[in-house]
């Protein structure tokens, strides 16, 4: 491999890498498994010596897939057990922030033509940190920005290594566990448990790659709603409970005529904030209704003199309560598709195991 196709490997994206290194490991278990068939003089199984191999790396790759949930639940947990002293944690956050300062300065001066070489850039990168003594806490990856350009990604360190490069590794091996199932089966399967084992790990694989997709786009989604809301979901639903505490003390006493405009336009018809199944398939997003202001300025004749000024109040609150209900939509929904999602993904998850292990000792005993 020459220098510059090692460089733009270097530049990658993890997710290419990870997705190339899938494609050439595939390629290397299917020229195995040829190699193997081709001289057998029946049909493959997985009781011969190479089926055994491929049926203990595929249960391997299982295992391996899954240890990205004791990553994520276990480690993540144990990390934020660790407690330093008030003192102690102002004088990390200090030096960090001075390492961070210097590295910025240092990514200023990398964008500069002609840029500098990304090795310097890296060993200079390195010397900030270890001056702050902050190695422990941040890292730096050098990247190839625009157009020739090379990029610092600043970064905080993760205890067991990085969460996204663990989540690929959890992504390709479940990809490669179908193939060396498959081969290690002969692409048939003798048993009823050996088929549903096979059934849920495709169940798991293809669900995981629809969350995939999930997290590709509904987290960026969330953001930006977040960002246009300026505001959390626990914030948006306490001001939304504020407005509706406020609309009921409002219309407490009120004519029957108060009290009937208000339950025409007290709800979005379109919108409705109790999650349901119904939420899978209707629009990410809810429009308000423009039309909400000519009718309420049409009724007002309606209302007694005596409460115009309560009146014109609800409709504040009405129109407040709108906003905020179709900014809370999303986010509702967005987190309900993520749990939908886990609720289908886990179940597979402990199904596969069951009647993998099963087949196991069934093979095992028998």
């Amino acid at each position: 491999m020459n220098r510059e196709s090692s460089r733009s490997l270097m530049y990658m994206s993890l997710s290419r890498r990870c997705w190339l290194t899938t494609l050439f490991v595939a390629s290397v278990i299917i020229a195995y498994y040829l190699h193997y068939t081709a001289s057998l003089s029946g049909l493959p199984s997985g009781r011969t010596h190479q089926g055994l191999i491929l049926g203990i790396l595929g249960f391997a790759a299982i295992l391996g897939a899954l240890l990205y949930s004791v990553r994520r639940r276990f480690m993540g947990g144990a990390m934020r057990q660790i407690r330093v002293s008030a003192d102690a944690h102002k004088d990390i956050q200090a030096r960090e922030r001075q390492a961070v300062a210097q590295l910025q300065t240092l990514q200023r001066q990398a964008l500069r033509t002609p840029p500098p070489q990304p090795a310097a850039l890296r060993r200079q990168a390195r010397a900030i940190l270890k001056e702050h003594a902050v190695t422990r806490t941040i890292r730096v990856r050098v990247s190839r920005g625009t157009g020739k350009g090379v990029k610092l990604n600043i970064e905080r360190k993760e205890w067991a290594g990085r969460l996204e490069v663990w989540y690929h590794w959890h992504l390709m091996l479940g990809c490669l566990a179908v193939l060396l199932i498959l081969t290690h089966a002969g692409f048939h399967f003798g048993n009823v448990v050996a088929t549903l084992a096979f059934l849920s790990l495709v169940g798991v694989v293809a669900s995981g790659i629809l969350g995939y997709v999930l997290y590709r786009v509904i987290p960026p989604a969330l953001t930006r709603i977040e960002e246009r809301a300026n505001k959390t979901p626990e914030e948006l639903s306490e001001e939304l409970q504020e407005v509706k505490r406020e609309l009921q003390t409002v219309i407490e006493g009120k004519s029957p005529a108060f009290h009937a405009i208000y339950e025409r336009e007290g709800t979005i018809p379109s919108l409705d904030l109790v999650t349901s199944l119904r939420w899978l398939f209707r629009a990410a997003e809810v429009e308000r209704d423009t039309s909400r202001p000519d009718r309420l300025r049409l009724v007002v004749k309606e209302i007694p003199q005596t409460e115009q000024e309560d009146f014109r109040k609800m409709v504040r609150l009405l129109f407040q309560q709108e906003k905020l209900e179709v900014l809370l939509y999303p986010q509702l929904r967005y987190d309900y598709l993520l749990k939908i999602w886990l609720s289908l993904h886990i179940p597979l998850t402990g199904a596969l195991l069951a009647f993998s292990l099963i087949h196991i000792l069934s093979v095992l005993y028998y």
